[in-house]
């Protein structure tokens, strides 16, 4: 019997990456473009993880309230841009994003 559910996550690894590679914000001047997809993925995630926001949670307003959820989303936002910096990303203007 084939095991479906590790194909499954790959491929929807695999497509996720490409969706995030086309628009990700930032640049490095000597990194493959290939790369910055990957880097962001795993530096978002690592943000997210640490402030506890998550852009796709939905949860009551009760559980997080606004402000807690606008608070956490700025310490995902700062940890993740000092994470990509880190790794010696620089900000993408916006049409710079878009002509690569």
């Amino acid at each position: 019997m084939i095991r479906r559910g590790p194909v499954a996550a790959a491929l929807a690894l695999l497509c996720l990456a490409g969706c995030v590679s086309a628009s990700v914000p930032w640049r490095h001047p000597t990194l493959p473009r290939e790369q910055w997809g990957h880097d962001y993925s795993s530096c978002r995630r690592q943000a997210e993880r640490d402030s506890g926001w998550r852009e796709d949670d939905n949860s009551s307003p009760s559980a997080f309230r606004e402000y807690d959820r606008q608070r956490a989303k700025r310490q995902a936002d700062g940890s993740l841009a000092l994470c990509m910096t880190d790794l010696g990303y620089v900000p993408a203007s916006r049409g710079e994003s878009d002509r690569r």
